[in-house]
């Protein structure tokens, strides 16, 4: 069976031009499942996405604390035939269990969920956005992944990450 690795990405805040260019990076890697960890923002960015959807693209997105029309982000996500869930949920991707949530609080806070999560979870993988930080480790021999911000403005570090689901190992992406 060939590898399978998906694309990490959140809080992409409207950037149009650092979602084009994840997008891109990962085209050219060959991934065809990218999870976004939420704050999206607006339905246009993924009117964009659509448009920049290569053959055999999904999306898996979760809703952020900023994520503001909900009703037309799930409508479109829905026409492209991608989903977009609540935070947090369980989806089994290439057959690993991933939880993905966006976050609450304070980065503090948001990074102690995840690794209680991992810690007390049967996943694979706990994927989280929300604190615009990257951070990556491993837990109980599950990875916990932050791929920072495809927004890029917070931190002043535009960045999305991959992880190979065969050996459960990442790789950051600096747009």
């Amino acid at each position: 069976m060939p590898e399978l690795i998906i694309g990490v990405m959140s809080d992409s805040h409207d950037n149009m031009h650092n979602v084009e260019k994840a997008l891109k990076a990962f085209r050219e890697m060959g991934v065809k499942v990218v999870v976004h960890l939420g704050d999206i923002i607006s339905p246009f960015i993924v009117r964009r996405m659509t448009e920049l959807k290569y053959e055999g693209l999904t999306v898996i997105a979760i809703y952020g604390n900023n994520d503001g029309d909900r009703v037309l982000l799930n409508k479109m996500f829905a026409s492209a035939g991608w989903r977009i869930l609540d935070s947090p949920t369980v989806e089994v991707v290439g057959g690993k269990k991933l939880l993905m949530m966006h976050g609450h609080g304070s980065v503090d806070c948001s990074k102690e969920l995840a690794y209680s999560l991992a810690r007390g979870m049967d996943v694979d993988a706990v994927l989280y956005g929300h604190t615009h930080q990257k951070d990556s480790k491993v837990i109980n021999g599950k990875v916990v992944l932050n791929p920072g911000e495809t927004y890029g403005y917070l931190t002043g570090s535009a960045t999305v990450a991959t992880l190979d689901l065969d050996e459960m190992k990442l790789k950051f992406i600096e747009l």
